[in-house]
């Protein structure tokens, strides 16, 4: 098996480019992990930008976001996207938690992926003082 891996991040139906590991795809969740305060909550294009410059020589290459209906996709259309690697990684930024779509697999996994170090996700002031 390949050490390679893709990661998306998404939010909603709004999905960024894919960021392309080639040679440390196991430990994608972990350089996630590390990333986290470097993404943005609520915008995937602005977290594909942070993970580059958090973890510069991880990510090999840069890839287009996949085409409208991938939310409904199963590992079939994720491994014809991309091909045999270790797997695709969805990180979903409303629920804070990660997806992949591991090799040889039938489907979704969620993975452990600590994301609480996402800056932006205390409470509005506006929110707090209503409470």
């Amino acid at each position: 098996m390949r050490d390679e891996a893709l990661i998306h991040f998404h939010y909603g139906r709004h999905i960024s480019a894919g960021l392309h590991l080639l040679h440390e795809g196991g430990a994608a969740p972990e350089l996630l992990s590390e990333a986290a305060p470097w993404l943005d909550p609520k915008h995937p294009g602005r977290c594909v930008v942070g993970f580059c410059g958090a973890h510069p020589q991880a990510v090999s290459d840069i890839t287009n976001a996949p085409p409208r209906g991938w939310e409904n996709w199963g590992f079939w259309e994720w491994d014809n996207w991309f091909g045999r690697i270790n797997g695709v990684f969805l990180v979903d930024l409303r629920a804070l938690k990660v997806k992949q779509y591991p090799l040889y697999s039938c489907g979704p996994v969620t993975v452990p992926c600590d994301l609480s170090g996402l800056p932006g996700r205390l409470v509005a002031v506006e929110d707090w003082l209503k409470a």
